[in-house]
């Protein structure tokens, strides 16, 4: 797998891409955190490519240690989307942990790479809607899934039947999207899991982007 990007990027000192002409078609991770990672490990057992990036330096090293493509950089950034090939990107995955710095990155990405579609996770659903309005193709609401696997192992341990089980937190998801579809329905947004409406429909752009969350580079961090 690793030998399967050795084309794709050349590196020089401080982390700084010489060259992405040759990445094509990829996905970029805008955040190596736990959904990142995961992402990432799917999309390598395919052999699809991709490019993360993070700007903690943890995380970076966790994914170089396992000779992934992950490298330090500001995902909100038009320079860095623009070093990653973001212009030749097919999608982005937008995971980074703070809600203002995934509405920015969803923001440069719409603003500056419309053609990239971006699926990102959202903290809330006024967070969702944010984030649609910002110009994201997709949003996954973060807490549902969690919260029903959680659930389910509280009611085993209630001694509830299996089935019993499968069947409270089937109907509560059911319930639930139903909701979001009724909510999408009435402001327009694709909330839910985010594909609701055709995803070659523009992306709507925010007159007024809030980048007071961000999360930026933090003082001696390499950047790409």
């Amino acid at each position: 797998f690793s030998r399967s990007y050795s084309s794709f990027v050349i590196l020089c000192f401080g982390g700084i891409l010489l060259q992405t002409d040759d990445l094509q078609d990829h996905i970029i991770i805008c955040g190596f955190g736990r959904v990142g990672q995961i992402i990432a490990q799917l999309l390598s057992e395919r052999l699809i490519p991709f490019v993360a990036l993070d700007v903690r330096s943890d995380r970076v090293a966790i994914g170089r240690a396992l000779d992934l493509p992950v490298y330090f950089g500001d995902a909100g950034s038009r320079e860095v989307l623009h070093k990653v090939g973001a212009e030749r990107a097919s999608a982005a995955a937008v995971t980074l942990d703070s809600p203002g710095a995934n509405y920015r990155t969803v923001w440069a990405l719409s603003k500056h790479f419309p053609k990239v579609k971006t699926f990102v996770r959202a903290h809330d659903v006024d967070h969702g809607l944010n984030l649609e309005k910002a110009g994201a193709t997709a949003v996954v609401p973060e807490t549902l899934e969690p919260s029903l696997q959680l659930a389910a192992a509280v009611l085993a341990q209630a001694k509830l039947p299996t089935t019993e089980i499968a069947a409270i937190i089937n109907e509560f998801r059911s319930r639930h999207l139903a909701e979001l579809t009724e909510l999408s329905e009435a402001s327009g947004s694709s909330l839910g899991y985010g594909f609701n409406r055709p995803m070659t429909m523009s992306k709507a752009k925010s007159q007024s982007p809030d980048f007071s969350d961000d999360n930026q580079v933090s003082d001696g961090t390499a950047a790409i």
